[in-house]
């Protein structure tokens, strides 16, 4: 059995010999590494991890089958190693058994499902069997992967056999999607012409990473998708959308359903609800609390019904408004609860195709949005509009709980056709990922929007 504290046993000595096998290699005296190498394995026959060294050294000056024979020598010590399977599933490809190949990344897969090295293989060898959309389900799985992991992030820190190949499934990848959402948007072209969705070809080109990503102000940081030709600033003056005063006007019948919900919990959850992921501990003060609270009319583009019902004025004169609506997507609109002492942390929004309107319900004083450095406290009654892709925060200092309805609308420098395409476009994405997952075998792990 392999040591599993570091200690010594029959089959795997101390590592401190095997430590000088590496520093040996890293110094590029291959030569003298081999041999301590079999010298450990003269008396450790099954030291894996000097059989796995001697095998890669193999494969890379070509003695493929000795490099097979020592990795299945190091399975036999350790099968559950999923490091193993992969080195024999490359070493199984330098001979162009991609079959063999396919299945030994399989096994290292079964292993450890998020080995994202393993996925970039195993993308290559089901391209070299023609088997193309299982090969781009892969690619996909390894870019998602390395993402969540935070892995491959420098190039120059890349190891050489991951980067060309990362780079093969990048764009494998980014033409496949581009492809998809060209489709999608075909029957949108075709109504309104090239010229009318130029700055969205452009949208999708930066998205897509075909352009610069140039932003118009350093604090303008948009998590999704960046439109781009539009300027770019951070509070809109209420004057700009008199679509707003019937809201306005409703203020008292929305403030009596508020009321009327808030006497009880039913309905309400916590704002953020973020898996245990990188980057969740930002929200590690407000993640599943209370303390910023919502009551959803809308999220992610889903209605929820039964809220609506509860607040039939509330709902009807959210639904009067042109709402930024992308199926699956947007609009969100909430009653948003900030109870005392509350902070909400500076942190960007998804895109600049939509801004966010506050229409404030209960204000106590001690408290403020800021958008882009700029501090604006709210007014009861008169609605604040904002592009949440520049950095914001909010806080409530005051004794008494702060409530706002948010609601999304559609940034008023996009045209009609503009606003149809990027809706399109939008959901093409949200599709195009769900397709790469059920390829693959599981569901899309969810995001938080915040």
């Amino acid at each position: 059995m392999a040591s599993v504290n570091g200690t010594a046993t029959p089959e795997q000595p101390s590592d401190e010999r095997f430590a000088r096998v590496q520093q040996l290699a890293r110094s590029g005296q291959l030569v003298a590494a081999r041999s301590l190498c079999e010298e450990i394995l003269a008396t450790h026959p099954r030291h894996t991890a000097a059989l796995n060294f001697l095998a890669m050294l193999a494969l890379q000056q070509g003695d493929l089958p000795y490099s097979v024979k020592l990795l299945q020598q190091a399975l036999e010590v350790e099968p559950e190693r999923a490091a193993l399977h992969r080195n024999l599933a490359l070493a199984y490809a330098a001979q162009r058994d991609w079959n063999a190949a396919v299945a030994g990344l399989d096994r290292a897969l079964a292993l450890q499902p998020g080995f994202a090295a393993a996925l970039l293989d195993k993308g290559a060898m089901l391209e070299r069997l023609n088997r193309s959309e299982e090969a781009l389900a892969n690619f996909y799985a390894a870019l998602e992967e390395a993402r969540t992991q935070g892995l491959w992030l420098q190039a120059e820190a890349t190891p050489p056999n991951i980067r060309s190949l990362l780079a093969h499934a990048t764009v494998t990848v980014q033409n496949a999607r581009a492809g998809f959402i060209a489709e999608r948007l075909r029957p949108v072209r075709e109504r309104h012409g090239d010229a009318a969705l130029a700055r969205v070809d452009k949208c999708i080109d930066i998205y897509l990473g075909r352009r610069p990503l140039q932003y118009l102000h350093p604090q303008q940081r948009p998590t999704f998708m960046l439109f781009p030709d539009i300027p770019a600033r951070n509070f809109f003056d209420r004057e700009e959308f008199p679509e707003l005063d019937a809201i306005e006007q409703a203020t008292p019948e929305i403030q009596a359903e508020l009321e009327q919900v808030m006497s009880g919990t039913e309905g309400f959850r916590p704002f953020i609800e973020i898996p245990d992921s990188p980057g969740a501990e930002y929200w590690q003060t407000l993640n599943h609390s209370p303390n910023w609270n919502a009551f959803f009319f809308y999220r992610d583009g889903v209605r929820y019904d039964g809220n609506c019902r509860r607040c039939p004025k509330t709902a009807a004169a959210l639904d009067a408004l042109d709402l930024s609506r992308v199926p699956e997507h947007s609009p969100e609109a909430l009653f948003s609860i900030l109870t005392p002492g509350t902070h909400i942390p500076p942190h960007t929004g998804v895109t600049n195709t939509r801004l966010v309107c506050h229409l404030p319900l209960v204000i106590p004083g001690n408290g403020a949005l800021k958008v882009a450095g700029e501090a604006r406290e709210w007014s009861e009654g008169r609605c604040m509009i904002f592009d949440d892709t520049f950095e914001h925060e909010a806080w409530n200092d005051s004794d008494r709980t702060r409530v706002v309805l948010i609601f999304d609308l559609w940034n008023p420098y996009l045209t009609p056709a503009e606003r149809e395409a990027i809706s399109v476009a939008v959901q093409a994405t949200g599709h195009f990922n769900r397709q790469m997952n059920s390829r693959r075998g599981f569901a899309a792990k969810p995001q938080a929007s915040v």
